[in-house]
């Protein structure tokens, strides 16, 4: 199998794991998803083509999804080659944390919890903190709906995907996610502002997504197992229900959840104003309830842990194959 050391990339993969999951994201002025944010704002600012018509926008929209990503991984690997050896490996960990939003999106779930168990209007405010919809009209179930629904999404986004792209090229093929899925949330709207701009970044994410969210889906269904979860009924509902749809790697992973917790999410919601009907993930499922948010994120960090084990095992077959 080889040595394992801190240079190695499985080792590494684990060590930032647990990192996050101990200490969260660093402050935001040192985070590099806020570089990136900005990254994003001042290309947005100054790409040819960006105030004209539908084609240009797109065209302006094209290149700024394939020069920032490609920037961020040319960035991230000369910034570790440059660094000394002795901390390279120190280094490439502590880039790979800020990656992994698993801690983050624990913490906001439980705050959820928490702030709807003291005031409805608490809880509106703290689930507007990490969804888009709108929240001033959603009551006690639309804000766990929505909760569950955020961490189901966001286990692929935040926690998952990373890993994935971590564990096929280090910290510089995982930051370079981290800024497709930054664009994407920015720019990937369908809005009159974004719906030509942000075309590409948004189809650009789902690209980036798409094997990363069926990982989630085998993850989640093999965390069933273990929690005394229906691993039949996560394949069934996340590959009837989620395929509905319209992003074809949420629907994958808010149905995985909604079987393996025995929920029902999707349904009716608001967006800037405007009633959106998603389809209904697991309609025979009961309506979560408060208890379900700390569970489904429970259920995030098992199945992020499992889907790490598999991805590591995997890449040392690959590569104890090509030796032999």
């Amino acid at each position: 199998m080889g040595e394992v050391s801190l240079s190695g990339v499985d080792t590494r993969l684990w060590f930032a794991f647990t990192l996050d999951m101990l200490f969260g994201e660093p402050p935001g002025k040192y985070h590099p998803v806020c570089w990136m944010g900005k990254a994003v704002e001042q290309a947005e600012s100054v790409v040819p083509g960006r105030g004209g018509g539908v084609y240009a926008q797109r065209a302006a929209g094209v290149v700024v999804a394939m020069v920032l990503p490609v920037v961020t991984y040319m960035a991230t690997r000369t910034a570790l080659r440059f660094t000394p050896a002795p901390l390279r490996g120190v280094a490439e960990i502590a880039l790979l944390s800020t990656a992994l939003a698993g801690r983050s999106l624990y913490d906001a779930a439980g705050e959820v919890e928490r702030s709807l168990a003291r005031d409805i209007d608490d809880g509106r405010a703290a689930v507007s903190r990490i969804v888009g919809r709108d929240t001033a009209g959603l009551d006690e179930d639309g804000v766990v709906r929505a909760t569950v629904e955020s961490v189901a999404e966001n286990t692929n986004d935040g926690v998952v995907a990373p890993l994935f792209y971590a564990i096929a090229g280090g910290a510089p093929l995982a930051l370079a996610y981290k800024m497709v899925n930054t664009l994407d949330s920015m720019v990937g709207y369908r809005n009159v502002r974004y719906r030509d701009f942000g075309w590409a970044a948004a189809r650009l994410d789902d690209i980036a997504g798409y094997l990363p969210a069926r990982l989630t889906l085998l993850a989640v269904a093999a965390a069933s197992l273990v929690t005394g979860g229906d691993a039949v009924r996560v394949f069934k509902v996340s590959l009837g229900d989620g395929r509905e749809h319209e992003s074809p790697n949420a629907g994958v992973c808010e149905g995985a959840f909604a079987g393996s917790l025995g929920v029902r999410l999707g349904g009716a919601d608001r967006y800037g104003g405007t009633n959106v009907e998603k389809p209904v993930l697991g309609p025979g499922l009961r309506q979560p309830e408060r208890e379900d948010i700390m569970r489904a994120a429970r259920l995030m960090y098992l199945s992020a842990a499992m889907a790490m084990s598999v991805g590591v095992l995997v890449r040392r077959l690959l590569i104890w194959m090509g030796r032999r």
